[in-house]
């Protein structure tokens, strides 16, 4: 039997997005998390505690755009931590 290949997990994913309505943050959060998830280059449980990514909207941006800023963001600070 082959083991089961190693997963990570995002157990808290917060954004703070001001001036929007709640279901453009719920749609950016879901963008959000299919984008990390399809990068595949989260570290592992237990190896990053916490991750303070900052980004600033651009006027009338779409959600899309918004949450493709925020995954590549959070990739380039993830490969900066040891």
């Amino acid at each position: 039997m082959s083991p089961r290949p190693q997963t990570a997990q995002v157990d808290r994913l917060l954004l703070e997005i001001p001036g929007g309505s709640a279901d453009r943050g719920r749609k950016v959060a879901e963008l959000v998390a299919a984008g990390l998830a399809a990068a595949g280059a989260l570290p592992s449980a237990g190896d990053l505690p916490t991750l303070r990514v900052a980004i600033r909207a651009l006027p009338q941006e779409d959600a899309e755009s918004l949450a493709r800023r925020i995954v590549a963001a959070t990739l380039r600070d993830l490969a900066r931590q040891p």
